[in-house]
């Protein structure tokens, strides 16, 4: 069987300019051994190769890379789709003109609460005004901008607010994802329990939004309200299939480290580009087991039943692991609180 790569998440860096207290990857220094700019470069060769539609690069900070605009025209020169997250602490308009003279298509600043409870979580005095500036800035360069928001038991009770400061900077998209109990977050207490990711879906399915957010892949899965709560269009375009880990994604750290989901821990490394070329790590039909070899009958709990197993394969694996350190089932699957 042959899987057919659609994108990569690609941690440029580790390094950062924040230091926020939620940070699951505990980004701050650079990693050892990050690749080169000549080893960055094959690389990018290596995912158009490989037929990838979309990179998104990501940190740490990319754009505390010194070659970042290198990378990202070399990939949007073979065709490839190319996205940015960025704290914004560097986003100024030469920077936002760079970033579309690069060729990147659309550019998304984490933002995680109103200036308050973005500052402290993000421990940057000023963080929120600079990312709310970062935005005007990407929209004068010509780019659509997007928001990412770690919801957690910081920020819960103040989306509205953020909501209301989003539109006002004009962002024209929103992304709600869950902080995970991982990297600077683990002892931080501030992951949500199963019992408040109600809420958060309650407030994405709200109809009256001034800006509809929509819900990352570890929000859901397979209810009624699914492909609502996925969309950020009407009629509805999205549904959630599983996590696709190692089966149409992958993630690729600095030091050039293989896995299929950045956000899953280093005991799910399959090799380094390094040592393997990256098309080999793919084809590789031994790799990424967890999702190549899923079988029905290893997961327990609630997913063992049910209707959706074979499809779902209990949610978000990253998430599954930071809560459980368990594959099998997921607990803040919201079908589990879904009445009748």
């Amino acid at each position: 069987m042959s899987w057919a790569l659609r994108g990569c998440v690609w941690e440029l860096t580790l390094r950062c300019n924040a230091s926020c207290v939620h940070c699951g990857s505990d980004a701050g220094a650079p990693r050892p051994r990050e690749l080169t700019a000549t080893e960055a470069l094959a690389v990018c060769d290596a995912l158009a190769g490989l037929g990838a539609r979309e990179v998104t690069l990501s940190g740490g900070e990319p754009l505390l890379r010194a070659d970042w605009s290198a990378i990202a025209s070399r990939l949007s020169g073979r065709g490839v789709h190319v996205d940015l997250i960025t704290n914004g602490l560097l986003l100024d308009r030469d920077a936002a003109r760079r970033i579309r003279d690069a060729g990147v298509v659309s550019v998304s600043l984490s933002v995680d609460g109103p200036q308050p409870i973005h500052d402290h979580l993000r421990g940057t005095p000023g963080g929120f005004a600079q990312a709310m500036a970062a935005a005007g800035h990407v929209r004068a360069a010509g780019l659509p901008v997007g928001a990412v928001t770690q919801v957690s038991r910081a920020n819960l009770t103040s989306l509205g607010e953020l909501e209301a400061g989003l539109v006002e900077a004009g962002f024209q998209g929103w992304q709600i994802q869950l902080t995970a109990p991982q990297g600077r977050a683990e002892e931080s207490g501030l992951a949500l329990a199963p019992e408040q990711v109600p809420t958060v879906a309650a407030f994405i399915l709200e109809p009256a939004r001034s800006l509809r957010p929509y819900a990352a892949d570890d929000i859901g899965w397979m209810t009624r309200e699914e492909p609502e709560l996925r969309s950020t269009h009407r009629p509805t375009d999205q549904v959630y299939v599983g996590c696709q880990a190692g089966l149409t994604i992958l993630g690729l750290t600095a030091e050039g480290t293989v896995r299929g989901c950045l956000s899953l821990p280093d005991r799910f490394d399959e090799a380094n580009v390094r040592e393997v070329p990256l098309a080999r790590i793919w084809e590789d039909p031994d790799r990424f087991s967890y999702n190549r070899r899923f079988d029905e009958r290893e997961l327990t709990g609630a997913c063992a039943s049910c209707a959706f197993r074979r499809v779902c394969r209990a949610g978000c694996k990253s998430l599954a692991w930071a809560h459980q350190r368990s594959l099998t089932e997921n607990r803040w699957c919201l079908r589990l609180t879904e009445p009748g």
